[in-house]
């Protein structure tokens, strides 16, 4: 097969990711064979979209920063969507995991790196006058209280206002209907997060598990003890791994489809999205973009991964 290609996309591609090395899925050269695309995404791909179309609603236009390792799909979809089209936010990935922790000193500094990469360093920011909003699948929102103490603290070391952090940086959790609602989980209640604008997308329960617990991951788990020293190469191609790259390809090329787009443009509109302006901008652009893979809304079989 072709050599591994990891993914070293600029900054601002939208699988762009700060963490470590990952393959990328944007070409088939140097994937090398690949597994038919787990059963679990003919399964939730409805419930995706629509999980999607809530984030894309909920951010209003903000930059996107996906946390950690459980959007995957989400993010994997989101750039074949995006592939050849022009919006004004950007879309990055921050591959940390920060179940239960709470950082110490040097943790927080060795952090730092990786939230700048990923398009969320305060002065950036402040200078740029852009928003960003933090992306993740939530239990007990920690990881949104931990990233957003980390950034408030480092905007008041570098002479800024914390509250201009408050004010940029908004958060969209993806919470399990049918377990508590939004109000009773009270994920944003937290001392952390007082004054940060917060948004609860709802899924299933079987779209959670899968995204936070079950579904194969692409990258490595990414832990506090580890960001000093990253990984230099690629993760190993191990069963879970390809099956997980399979998957991200799969998606990836779905995304480009017209008519995936226009299913796209369907959720969007009834998860509210002609109300932002942004959204409404997104569905015009696909609308006048040549499609590089035309098709049909998916009804029956999945792009081939490695194609």
């Amino acid at each position: 097969m072709t050599a591994p290609r990891p993914l070293h996309h600029p900054r601002h591609h939208p699988l762009h990711s700060a963490g470590p090395p990952v393959w990328d899925v944007t070409r088939a050269d140097g994937l090398g064979a690949l597994p038919a695309s787990p059963d679990a995404l003919e399964v939730f791909l409805p419930e995706l979209r629509s999980a999607l179309a809530g984030v894309l609603v909920a951010a209003g236009g903000a930059d996107l920063v996906f946390v950690g390792r459980s959007p995957e799909p989400l993010r994997a979809y989101l750039g074949g969507l995006l592939w050849g089209v022009g919006v004004p936010w950007r879309v990055s990935g921050l591959n940390v995991s920060l179940l239960h922790a709470t950082l110490n000193a040097g943790q927080v500094r060795t952090l730092r790196p990786l939230l700048a990469g990923a398009g969320l360093h305060p002065r950036e920011l402040v200078r740029s006058g852009r928003r960003a909003a933090l992306v993740d699948v939530v239990a007990s929102g920690g990881t949104f209280a931990e990233l957003h103490r980390t950034l408030r603290e480092w905007a008041q070391e570098d002479g800024l206002d914390g509250r201009c952090v408050t004010r940029r940086v908004r958060l969209v959790g993806l919470l399990r209907g049918g377990y508590a609602r939004p109000a009773a989980q009270r994920w944003n209640a937290q001392p952390e997060l007082r004054g940060v604008q917060a948004r609860s997308v709802l899924t299933g329960a079987g779209l959670w598990f899968w995204l936070a617990e079950n579904g194969e991951k692409v990258a490595p788990r990414f832990p506090a003890d580890a960001w000093a020293v990253p990984p230099a190469g690629l993760p190993a191609r191990d069963p879970e791994r390809l099956a997980a790259l399979a998957q991200a390809r799969t998606l990836f090329l779905l995304g480009q489809r017209r008519g995936e787009r226009e299913a796209m443009t369907a959720a969007l509109n009834a998860a509210g999205g002609q109300r932002v302006a942004a959204v409404r901008a997104l569905c015009g652009a696909w609308r006048g973009a040549a499609s590089p893979l035309p098709g049909r809304p998916h009804r029956g079989r999945l792009p081939r991964p490695a194609g």
